[in-house]
């Protein structure tokens, strides 16, 4: 019998090609499986900040369309309220997402998370970070401070007992965008290294502005999150001199039997590289196989390979699982930047159900867009 699903996609104005890569992902993953009686309905849902339409969408996926699974885009916090929809409708919801938010409610039995552990990352980089230097400068840019990465960056720090001296907040505007403050920071504050917070084009404003004050901007270490490390970006930054390390969740040098077989299924059927997006995709074609043969529930301590190496599935978190790995950003081509990973980092179940359970004290704020979705 014919199965359908219904992907809901993100816009993104600093991806543009992000929802193109999910579906090419999502295809091909399916085309390598050998599945192709399944029929994929899609809709977008643009940056994530409206959530009545991505309700309605959903709702029509089921009520109109008959949809057997969703597929969405979306980070948990706009995921979250879905969990009762999907519960009422019966259908099954796999979230895919860059792993930068805190889940807040318990997870809902008809409801899965792919998740690229962003802010697991974050708090691994920070712990490398307090292990080096016990004052910390922190920089972020304006849009990923939003998000949950300086957080998780000096929780990991204070398992270290390490110290931030100094924080510096950037612009977005990229014709106002400027490094003074955090210059006046490297000067004078003490600080021995540097956590770094920015992706997309304000990680490319601020390596620009690193280049253009180096050596009195690069000589102290500096700690980067996984997406200022995201390699379609990373390519058009100028490498400015100095240290960056990084903890990523992926890589396009990793080498394995599901990396090569995805990179080779995108250049053959669409000439194009593999990247993050392209990667979501691809795994969960993996996963809606399963649920559409086994059952939602069948993704309980399910694992499969993917380009990443091995993906678990936890059934108290409802999220999957996967190693991360250590890495500097350095000088590639012409001058620019590129990455160099240099060693896995397994994650076990005790590690990722302990990032799972943060939570932060107090009132916050932060962004409703999904992660990338600017």
């Amino acid at each position: 019998m014919l199965k359908k699903i219904g992907l809901l996609l993100p816009r993104s104005g600093e991806y543009p090609s992000l929802s193109f890569d999910l579906n090419d992902g999502f295809r091909l993953g399916l085309n390598e499986l050998g599945i192709s009686d399944i029929e994929i309905i899609s809709d977008n849902t643009g940056f994530g900040d409206d959530l009545q339409s991505t309700h309605s969408k959903a709702e029509k996926f089921v009520m109109s369309d008959d949809v057997d699974l969703i597929v969405a885009y979306m980070t948990s916090l706009n995921a979250e309220p879905l969990y009762e929809f999907s519960k009422i409708s019966g259908k099954p919801i796999l979230f895919l997402d860059a792993g930068m938010e805190l889940f807040e409610t318990p997870p809902s039995a008809n409801c899965y998370h792919i998740t690229l552990q962003g802010l697991h990352a974050c708090y691994l980089t920070g712990i490398n970070a307090g292990k080096a230097a016990k004052k910390v400068i922190a920089a972020t840019s304006f849009y990923d401070g939003g998000y949950r990465g300086p957080w998780a960056l000096f929780e990991g720090m204070k398992t270290e007992n390490s110290t931030t001296v100094g924080n510096f907040v950037s612009v977005f505007q990229p014709n106002e965008f400027s490094i003074d403050t955090f210059l006046t920071l490297v000067r004078e504050s003490g600080g021995e290294a540097v956590t770094a917070c920015f992706s997309t084009y304000l990680a490319e404003l601020f390596m620009k502005e690193l280049k253009a004050n180096s050596p009195l901007s690069t000589y102290l270490p500096f700690y980067c999150t996984p997406f200022m490390a995201e390699e379609v970006w990373l390519e058009k930054c100028d490498f400015p001199g100095g240290t960056f390390h990084t903890i990523v969740p992926w890589a396009s040098s990793l080498d394995n039997p599901a990396q090569n077989a995805m990179k080779d299924s995108l250049e053959k059927n669409k000439n194009k590289q593999a990247n993050i997006f392209t990667l979501l995709g691809w795994e969960a074609a993996h996963v809606a196989a399963q649920i559409l043969s086994q059952g939602i529930a069948s993704l309980d301590n399910w694992s499969y390979e993917s380009p990443r190496g091995a993906v678990h599935f936890h059934p108290e978190s409802h999220c999957a699982y996967a190693p991360l790995y250590n890495g500097f950003i350095e000088e590639g081509e012409n001058g620019k930047s590129k990455l160099r990973v240099t060693n896995q980092l397994e994650i076990s179940a005790e590690d990722h159900l302990q990032a799972y359970s943060w939570r932060i004290d107090g009132e916050y704020t932060r962004w409703r867009n999904n992660y990338f979705c600017i």
